[in-house]
């Protein structure tokens, strides 16, 4: 599953990429040239909902390095068997990503999921606070609840202390509940589920 899911994903990257390219060589003024560049995203962050809808994707955590290189990622599908999917980079991008596929009960991750929704379906990604520091992580979530899909692309999750803001804190606290029903099932969880540090 897998392996299909990942190359419907870089087949919509290639394809974004392509409309980008041809919208520049339309030298388009400016201020058109980013309302288009806006459009291009939103379709394609639209068809990359729909497909982790095909695949029965709930949730999807990923890490990734300043420039947008993967350093982990948790897949849990709301399949019955090999729903926990594991990735993660043993060798510091030099060697590629190591998976493993595991198996827990899905309901028991969107009871979590659903029990943090009211916190997260409100929240506007532009009102999160980004913590002071250079450089640093991608911490990005996806969760499909009730039918609805949520994402939020955050930053340094691991730089907060102990005077964390409330939207920062749900996230956190997700991560950690979804450890405490998955740590039996999935080995080297603690990889899939690093904030970055």
């Amino acid at each position: 599953m897998y392996d299909k899911y990942v190359k419907d994903i870089m087949d919509l990257y290639d394809k974004e990429q392509d409309e980008y390219d041809e919208l520049v060589k339309k030298e388009l003024p400016h201020e058109k040239e980013h309302e288009e560049e806006d459009k291009i995203a939103e379709k394609y962050d639209k068809l990359i909902l729909d497909i982790n809808k095909k695949y029965n994707i709930i949730f999807r955590y990923d890490l990734a390095d300043a420039w947008g290189v993967q350093i982990s990622t948790l897949i849990i599908t709301n399949d019955k068997k090999d729903n926990v999917i594991c990735i993660y980079d043993n060798e510091n991008h030099k060697k590629q990503l190591e998976n493993a596929t595991f198996t827990t009960d899905s309901s028991k991750v969107l009871d979590i999921i659903s029990k943090y929704e009211n916190e997260f379906k409100d929240l506007d990604p532009f009102d999160i606070k980004i913590p002071p520091v250079l450089d640093g992580v991608h911490n990005n979530f996806y969760f499909d609840v009730n039918g609805k899909a949520y994402t939020f692309n955050l930053t340094n999750l691991w730089a907060w202390g102990s005077d964390i803001d409330e939207e920062v804190k749900v996230f956190l606290d997700l991560l950690s509940d979804l450890a405490n029903i998955l740590i039996k099932d999935v080995d080297n969880l603690e990889r899939c589920l690093s904030l970055g540090r």
